[in-house]
């Protein structure tokens, strides 16, 4: 048996709160092109590790208990939207995270717990963000250029705050009517 599991920083009520208003703003002057991520599901992934190997488990929620909560807790300032891969084609909405220096080492720790089990280190730089939206398969050039016009004016527009106090370790389980995140540990930070 494996899990399809990722780790992640949850978000606080008040920067959900915060893209929320931002998210509402974008739906009254976009046409519906884009399938928003829903509130439960917002959070910061730092590594999607895709199939964990149930013997893996234990320990690695061990290591992660051991590691994790020697961290201290610090601030996360997110500012600015973008898209992926890029605007003449976009796929993914997000928002953007200041890669501050206790992100990064965090980022560096976390992939250090699951190569010494052997997975795979992400091959590409960690980007920082929030995914608020995908772009729908089947939509206009008008629309798609509504979208970029309003990008260009709205990308810097979004703005928030919060402390980071805990990692989250997340089992992805696949439905027919999207993922079901479940919680399998939760660092504390001190």
């Amino acid at each position: 048996m494996s899990y399809r599991v990722f780790t992640a920083l949850d978000l606080s009520e008040q920067v959900i709160a915060a893209i929320q208003n931002y998210r509402k703003n974008l739906e009254q002057q976009l046409p519906p092109i884009l399938r928003w991520v829903k509130t439960d599901q917002l959070h910061i992934t730092l590594k999607f590790v895709g199939e964990l190997q149930e013997n893996h488990l234990q320990p690695i929620l061990d290591e992660m208990g051991r590691t994790f909560s020697k961290v201290n807790q610090f601030p996360l300032q997110l500012r600015g939207t973008g898209v992926f891969p890029n605007l003449k084609g976009p796929r993914i909405l997000w928002l953007g995270i200041n890669p501050s220096n206790e992100l990064l080492e965090l980022v560096k720790m976390n992939e250090s717990i699951f190569h010494a089990f052997g997975y795979i280190p992400e091959k590409r730089p960690f980007q920082a963000h929030i995914t608020v939206g995908r772009f729908k398969d089947l939509h206009t050039r008008q629309d798609l250029e509504k979208f970029q016009l309003l990008f260009d004016v709205q990308k810097q527009n979004f703005q928030a705050q919060q402390v980071i106090d805990h990692l989250t370790f997340y089992q992805s389980i696949l439905t027919r009517q999207g993922p079901i995140y479940k919680i399998l540990s939760k660092v504390i930070f001190h």
